[in-house]
């Protein structure tokens, strides 16, 4: 296929009185890298927001979280923690009595929801969204421990590092609904940022011995998170637990506990394979635009090629190899751009959203050499495709009457 290879590379490569054909190869070569560009950027974008959202999650919560049926207290939880560490397919389990409260510093009060943590478990994911301080939960003072709080709630508060705040929240007493105002002060030790607004705001940590003295709550949990070794078995493993732990212990999955953030994310996805569809609708448009223009631009040769005795599979081979060098350097050119658009947006965080619409401040964004080959296979079939028609109306061609007439 040596010579018909050559032949198609200069069929594109025209100039002179034939330049308008490279303009038009052109014109049919951006729009496939167009078509590319967008799409790897589309896809990196969905995948970006929904990978920060999971990971943001789990960072504040966890794959399942277990809590009391009706918010209840859970006691003797260091016997649970050993039962749920047994079960299988579970990787770790950290106990946490979380209160929503109020927190005041000397510029004001807002309103806070207060998890009290065991920094040796919880500790992972949180490090690393500190942006100042450190992650030490310990006692600073007698009976002042410390506490990580939101920057954005750190700026309202106009609270820095080594700032007193105190926490109010109710205790409620067992089997009533009646609560009692607790208070307690803790020292500020370190500030996070997510890009969430929605948990940047409101979430503060504390140790959970400090919690459970300050609620009255020893020896009593509000639940635990709990994070497993294959996010596929998710919802097999929250069924065991429920089954094992029993009433009232009542488990959650992330996807349960965040519905509304996952359908969201589905709702961004559906819109994709109308893109999809447009963007090679354009580009098979182009294409076979291009190779019909080319057949007639080179209506003669194809004469010439057929009387010097090449059959008609070879001429349709040319128009076939041309639609493929057509749609090769588009996709190379889109999937480069996409790349280095993708890249400057991941590095840098260049464009950025309203936090309180999108739970974060920024494009994220998420670089995955699988959808690269994905968008590249699915490209190059559709050039191909649309290359089949002109390539077989130039093998048609009556050799006499294109010499003769054209």
């Amino acid at each position: 296929m040596a010579y018909e290879s050559f032949i198609a590379r200069r069929h594109l490569s025209a100039r002179h009185r034939t330049g308008f054909i490279s303009f038009i190869t052109f014109i049919a070569i951006l729009g496939v890298a167009i078509g590319t560009m967008v799409l790897v950027v589309a896809l990196a974008i969905i995948t970006g927001f929904e990978r920060k959202l999971e990971d943001t999650l789990v960072g504040f919560s966890s794959h399942i979280q277990v809590i009391g049926f009706q918010n209840q207290p859970l006691r003797d939880y260091e016997t649970t923690v050993v039962a749920i560490r047994e079960t299988g397919g579970i990787r770790d389990v950290a106990p946490f009595i979380q209160r929503e409260g109020m927190i005041r510093s000397r510029e004001g009060f807002e309103g806070i929801l207060m998890k009290g943590i065991e920094p040796e478990d919880g500790a992972a994911e949180m490090k690393d969204y500190i942006t100042s301080g450190s992650f030490d939960l310990t006692e600073q003072e007698p009976n002042r421990g410390g506490i990580i709080i939101g920057r954005q709630l750190a700026r309202r508060l106009a609270a820095d590092i080594g700032d007193r705040l105190t926490i109010f929240a109710l205790e409620q007493a067992e089997g009533t609904d009646i609560g009692f105002a607790r208070a307690a002060q803790f020292i500020v030790t370190g500030f996070y940022e997510t890009g969430m607004a929605e948990y940047d705001d409101i979430y503060v940590f504390v140790d959970l011995a400090s919690a459970q003295r300050m609620l009255r709550m020893d020896g009593m949990v509000s639940g635990y998170d709990i994070m497993v070794s294959d996010i596929d078995r998710i919802q097999n493993i929250s069924e065991g637990l429920f089954t094992q732990l029993g009433y009232p212990h009542y488990p959650r999955t992330m996807y349960q506990m965040y519905r509304h953030l996952f359908t969201w994310i589905e709702l961004q996805k559906k819109p994709i394979p109308i893109i999809l569809g447009l963007i090679i609708l354009v580009a098979s448009v182009n294409i076979i635009g291009t190779m019909l223009m080319l057949v007639m631009e080179k209506t003669r040769q194809i004469g010439t090629l057929k009387a010097l005795g090449m059959t008609r599979q070879s001429i349709g081979k040319i128009f076939v190899i041309n639609g493929m060098i057509i749609g090769a350097v588009g996709v190379a050119i889109g999937n480069l751009a996409g790349f280095i658009l993708s890249f400057i947006q991941y590095k840098y965080q260049i464009i950025s959203i309203p936090g309180e619409i999108y739970y974060m401040n920024y494009v994220p964004i998420a670089i995955e050499p699988l959808q690269y080959l994905i968008v590249t296979a699915v490209a190059l079939a559709m050039c191909f495709i649309c290359s089949i028609v002109p390539a077989r109306l130039a093998g048609r061609l009556d050799p006499v009457t294109t010499i003769r007439f054209a």
